[in-house]
């Protein structure tokens, strides 16, 4: 039951925008502009307010469309720069922590090796005996 309410309160909206429509259509109709109309490649005098209007409208539609575009790719350029000099700034400090992990490891001198067990000590060895000479 809601959808058919929902379906026939769409047919009514878009119903009577498109009466609204052609009702300003066959009232401006036959509305002209004194002058001249000049585009890129053509003009038109005493053009219909009609055409000047859709043509304005297509032409700003085109334009903002170009400047958000121009304005996205300059955004994703700079992103990507970005994104690069952080993954060269990772790459660069992990070398340098490498470097210093070696050069570590070279500068400290080895740990004297100590056993869990005392050292026994052995007795100095006996002098010679002079009288064997």
């Amino acid at each position: 039951m809601w959808e058919k309410i929902k379906l026939w309160t769409r047919v009514v909206v878009f119903g009577a925008m498109a009466l609204y429509l052609l009702i300003v259509l066959t009232l401006n109709w036959g509305l002209v502009v004194e002058g001249k109309l000049r585009l890129m490649f053509t003009e038109f005098d005493h053009p219909r307010v009609l055409v000047v209007l859709l043509v304005t409208a297509v032409i700003s539609i085109f334009g903002w469309w170009l400047f958000r575009t121009i304005f996205k790719t300059l955004r994703q350029f700079r992103s990507l720069r970005e994104r690069s000099r952080t993954t060269k700034l990772e790459k660069e400090v992990a070398e340098m922590k490498a470097k210093a992990g070696m050069l570590q490891k070279k500068d400290t001198p080895a740990a004297p090796v100590t056993s869990p067990t005392p050292a026994i000590s052995t007795p100095p060895p006996a002098a010679p005996d002079v009288s064997d000479l």
